[in-house]
């Protein structure tokens, strides 16, 4: 089909059918973004789209229809892109992922962004500064980049002398010019990179987080293309040199990140003391609590907002509450004082790569404010989690207890949310509020770790609240990988869990799965959000999206089931519940668990 903006009358009121009306998003979920579009698709989608206009979902098929690569049927298709009902920013960022490349196109998509609150812009903001990878000044560096260094090496080998060193030297130097050249032509105000040092001007949230996202980019690229380590370091000389030329407020921010920069440094060599220090577990935390104290920057914080949380500002870190967490790592368990002379206890870790953990409490967060926009508290604990570099980083601390310690020390998980809050006219002498949170969170969990193939589930990392909250932690395996030989069960509902609820004839029971099917159902409605961002860190380096990269995304929108209805999609999670609560291997597996903690403790 020949398609150019000359269109007749009569193909500005044609209307589809039933089965190509289909083709428009509105009675399904969606196609997920790794979608392709066969040719009939196409046809149709551009045969109607005068039709379609209207309808913001379709614009996402449209574009996935046009050949980019016509100059002449992209300017037109950029034309209707424009004059279509405008896209949600969630939607908006398939527009920013390596499929589409057109530059207009891409600013569409930062202009749609612009009108994002900023809590969402901080929702998507990882995602965000991994779409910087496909920014055209990227794509021209790197070209530029390769020939120079193909120049260099018929120089090198006309001269047959051995200048790798010089030659590297040459490369190192010439990359960093070459991406400034590059970003210098093409930052006219209107892309993602000056949206993003916008944005983070407008909103000190932005500011921290943007700043540690850039950071850890630059290490993590470093090694594996230098091209893109230097364009993290130019976007980042950007932000902070628009903080330091901008008003009081912004130099404030520029110099809180120079204080967050030492207060890491210290924390880091604070971790290296602990793991050269002799002796036990108590020798090495008084070795901590006493080099802590000789820390005068760490006593004298004056309201320093936390890199992990920059809304909480702190004063000071107090080292007489310091402890090391029983592990080959030993994270070190820090309070801070806050300005509002509050306690803020945290975990640093070194050694550990937190960027996965960071991504999948990225993922419960989202999914919790979808559930939550849709009327559905669940009472989730999306605990904060920041990389400060590859190997470091913080954890929120949450108050609670494992639900293995829960079993050996309490019995059933009634009796130890009896003990903490007991009512005589409550479900099982347990205040009523309680019992939902249990039953609610339990729900959310279930729902989310089924569709984010988390792995490695047992009782050690199922943690509870006094409150009745169930929460899981640790997140070394996700998209269905599993330290375990044999394949877990869909959800991880073991006996103990249930027995929390009154068990499988309960009122409570029939809640858990009413909860379940809603969540499911609803997170299903915004499958494509979670699919874009997904689809956005596959080239990020996160190891388990590392292995399989070309399947990530796949892995989880076959666990959306997007070709069902509603009503197959609540019997296929019935189906799974079931599954799970009959799954023979849990017992076993949460067993052979106890014995390595034992053996490795």
């Amino acid at each position: 089909m020949t398609r150019s903006s000359r269109a007749g009358a009569l193909e500005r009121e044609l209307k589809p059918n039933c089965f190509c009306a289909s083709l428009s998003g509105k009675d399904n979920p969606g196609l997920p973004p790794a979608h392709a579009i066969n040719f009939e698709e196409r046809d149709l989608i551009w045969k109607f789209r005068y039709f379609l206009r209207s309808n913001r979902k379709a614009l996402l098929k449209f574009v996935r229809s046009v050949a980019w690569n016509k100059n002449e049927e992209a300017a037109y298709a950029l034309i209707l892109v424009n004059e279509w009902s405008p896209l949600e920013a969630s939607d908006a960022l398939e527009l920013l992922s390596p499929t589409f490349r057109h530059i207009e196109l891409r600013r569409y998509a930062v202009s749609r962004l612009s009108h994002a609150k900023p809590e969402q812009i901080l929702l998507y903001l990882p995602q965000l500064v991994q779409a910087l990878k496909y920014e055209q000044f990227v794509m021209k560096a790197l070209d530029e980049f390769e020939e120079q260094k193909e120049i260099r090496r018929k120089i090198d080998s006309v001269k047959g002398g051995n200048s790798e060193l010089t030659m590297e030297n040459g490369q190192e130097i010439y990359s960093q010019q070459t991406v400034e050249q590059a970003m210098q032509k093409c930052l006219t105000g209107d892309d993602l990179t000056s949206f993003l040092i916008r944005s983070a001007c407008s909103n000190p949230s932005i500011t921290y987080y943007l700043y540690w996202y850039l950071k850890v980019e630059i290490e993590a690229t470093a090694q594996v293309n230098t091209v893109m380590s230097r364009m993290y370091s130019y976007v980042l000389s950007l932000l902070l040199s628009s903080l330091r030329s901008g008003g009081s407020d912004l130099r404030r921010r520029a110099a809180s990140l120079d204080q967050q920069e030492i207060l890491i440094e210290i924390l880091v060599s604070m971790a290296k003391l602990v793991s050269q220090e002799s002796g036990g577990r108590s020798q090495k935390e008084k070795a901590l609590r006493r080099s802590l104290r000789e820390q005068h920057d760490l006593l004298n914080l004056c309201g320093l907002p936390l890199p992990l949380d920059p809304t909480v500002r702190v004063n000071a870190l107090l080292p007489d509450t310091a402890t090391l967490f029983n592990s080959n790592l030993m994270p070190m368990k820090l309070t801070f004082k806050t300005e509002n002379d509050g306690n803020y206890v945290t975990i640093f870790k070194r050694g550990d790569d937190l960027r996965q953990d960071q991504l999948i409490i990225q993922m419960i967060r989202l999914m919790d404010d979808l559930l939550r926009a849709d009327g559905l508290d669940l009472r989730l604990t999306p605990y904060s989690v920041l990389a400060t570099s590859t190997s470091e980083g913080f954890v929120q601390f949450i108050k609670a207890i494992p639900l293995r310690e829960v079993i050996s020390n309490w019995g059933t998980v009634q009796e130890c949310l009896r003990s903490f809050r007991p009512s005589p006219n409550g479900p099982f002498g347990i205040e009523t509020e309680v019992v939902e949170n249990y039953v609610r969170s339990c729900a959310g969990y279930s729902i989310i770790c089924y569709v984010l193939g988390i792995g490695d589930r047992h009782l050690h990392n199922l943690l509870l609240c006094e409150n009745g909250r169930m929460f899981h932690v640790d997140f070394g395996y996700i998209l269905g990988r599993d330290p375990k030989p044999f394949a877990p069960p869909p959800m991880k509902l073991t006996s103990e869990m249930i027995s929390g609820m009154g068990g499988l004839h309960s009122k409570e029971w029939k809640e858990f799965r009413g909860f379940c099917f809603s969540a499911f159902r609803i997170l299903r409605r915004h499958a494509n959000v979670v699919l874009n961002l997904f689809s956005l860190m596959l080239d990020s380096g996160i190891p388990d999206i590392a292995v399989e990269k070309e399947k990530a995304v796949q892995k989880i929108e076959h666990r959306f089931h997007l070709t069902l209805s509603d009503e197959l999609a609540e019997q296929k999670i019935e189906h799974l519940i079931d599954e799970s609560v009959n799954a023979k291997m849990t017992k076993l597996t949460d067993m052979v668990h106890d014995v390595h903690q034992l053996i490795t403790n």
